[in-house]
């Protein structure tokens, strides 16, 4: 079985500003799941650059996880991070396996919806955190450079897996 290939929508060139952070931000998280398509949950779990434990399953873990903290906090400061423990601090990309794949990228898929939703309900300027504020433009542009950034990584890790490079 491989994984299913998701639609992506490319950005609006001529939009106002939240409707054109809305549509990066979901074409950068429909990017991540794109360069996890056609592959198995093996090669998804797969460290093609050892010692390193990056992974695209442990990308995804990764960006579950900064969806979880900079978003769904703003709607509950009790939620925490997942995969992440004192035991295993950096168990997002340590403790990816193939075996998992499957529930981490619907739980991931979860996540962006459930980021939608909150994010909805909020002004660009609103502003959250109390030692050290910021407003939800700046939680659009963290994401959508954690996004960029880790895409990067991804082109570099599929490229590796199975030679497929580009968009």
């Amino acid at each position: 079985m491989t994984i299913p290939d998701t639609d992506r929508v490319e950005p609006s060139r001529v939009s106002d500003e939240r409707t054109m952070l809305d549509q990066w931000l979901d074409y950068y998280r429909a990017s991540l799941l794109h360069k996890c398509a056609g592959l198995t949950v093996d090669q998804v779990a797969t460290r093609p650059f050892e010692p390193s434990a990056m992974s695209l399953a442990g990308l995804v873990r990764h960006m579950t996880n900064m969806e979880r903290v900079y978003v769904h906090r703003r709607a509950d400061p009790e939620v925490g991070l997942l995969y992440c423990t004192d035991e295993s601090p950096d168990g997002d990309f340590d403790d990816a396996v193939g075996a998992a794949v499957l529930a981490d990228l619907r739980l991931f898929t979860e996540h962006c919806s459930r980021s939608r939703e909150i994010m909805a309900v909020h002004q660009l300027d609103e502003t959250f955190g109390t030692k050290q504020p910021y407003t939800l433009r700046w939680i659009y542009s963290y994401l959508i450079k954690e996004y960029a950034r880790h895409l990067g990584h991804a082109d570099l890790l599929r490229e590796r897996i199975d030679g497929i490079t580009g968009e």
